[in-house]
């Protein structure tokens, strides 16, 4: 059974303190007695927490020892999100019965620990995931709002056949402590670790689940308010796949015939997203993100085909 006592709470940072100060304050506000009384945790009652600081020079280590006292805190100085979150699950013990994982920039719930822990005792999923509500600002722009790039959030709580991210997420301990579960850092510096982790979780077995009442919040940083940020992301994506599929062909680096194939995955990709597009226009509809994200996943896998790297994650 899972307890607030063997579940760990899993954190990568790289310099982010005030968002990071906010996470803190929100995990120390977790409260976990019955639903409807007040039972803020004492410093010496904290949730379990791991933060890997994946800074070269182990920046947060200071913030994170003053703001949460108990915490283990890890320096983890090679680059890479996946290296960082395989740090954190080697720092998990063997006798954990659940791992959570939530980004940096990130709130969660008073009762967020407290609701994923009952619904996994609930369910017996292997895995539980709660919504992330985001903020665009006091006056997001009318094309973010209807771009449809944010994804969906309002699932009923129940099983889930979609997968499973790190930005609000219980697993099972067993996948990482016995199963040998770990994050391919083929991934450290574009990105999707978490769904190439949860894939091969789901194809392993794994049951999904998903928690309407496990929140977080996240706001959006100025930056991502661009449609050149998301056209990028939509590159990155296909970059994502293409390396899915290398690293189910257990390859390194893809083989000529496996370029073959990704090439053409991507001109599928790129044909459909064009006439989709196509399609949205000449019937005067808004083109959305999830309309034009094809043809931009075509262009990833596209440039993948032809060795050319993507780094949105590099330093």
């Amino acid at each position: 059974m899972i307890t607030a006592d063997n579940a760990y709470i899993c954190v990568c940072t790289y310099r982010r303190p005030g968002p990071l100060g906010e996470l803190l304050d929100s995990l120390g506000a977790q409260e976990l007695g019955p639903a409807g009384e007040s039972d803020a945790l004492s410093e010496r009652e904290l949730p379990r927490l791991i933060v890997v600081d994946n800074s070269p020079e182990g920046d947060a280590e200071a913030q994170v020892r003053s703001q949460y006292p108990g915490a283990h805190y890890i320096h983890q100085p090679r680059p890479g999100i996946a290296a960082a979150r395989n740090a954190a699950v080697e720092a998990v013990p063997s006798d954990a019965e659940a791992v959570l994982f939530l980004d940096d920039d990130e709130r969660a719930a008073p009762d967020w620990l407290r609701t994923m822990i009952d619904c996994a005792n609930d369910s017996g999923a292997d895995t539980v995931s709660g919504p992330v509500i985001t903020h665009f600002g006091e006056d997001p722009p009318e094309w973010l709002q209807a771009s449809g790039f944010i994804r969906r959030i309002d699932f009923p709580t129940g099983p889930w056949g979609l997968r499973a991210a790190t930005n609000n997420v219980l697993v099972r301990a067993h996948w990482f402590t016995s199963a040998g579960y770990r994050f391919d850092e083929a991934f450290s510096f574009i990105g999707g670790e978490d769904s190439d982790l949860f894939g091969r979780m789901q194809a392993a077995g794994a049951r999904s689940w998903w928690c309407a009442e496990a929140q977080v919040e996240e706001d959006l940083p100025a930056e991502r308010l661009s449609p050149a940020w998301m056209r990028q992301r939509g590159i990155r994506a296909g970059h994502v796949r293409a390396t899915k599929l290398i690293r189910r062909a257990e390859r390194d680096r893809p083989t000529p015939v496996l370029r073959i194939r990704i090439a053409a995955e991507g001109i599928g990709r790129l044909g459909y997203g064009v006439a989709r597009t196509a399609v949205r226009r000449v019937t005067r509809a808004p083109v959305r993100y999830v309309d034009s994200v094809y043809h931009r996943e075509g262009l990833g896998m596209l440039q993948a085909a032809a060795g050319r790297r993507y780094e949105e994650y590099g330093r």
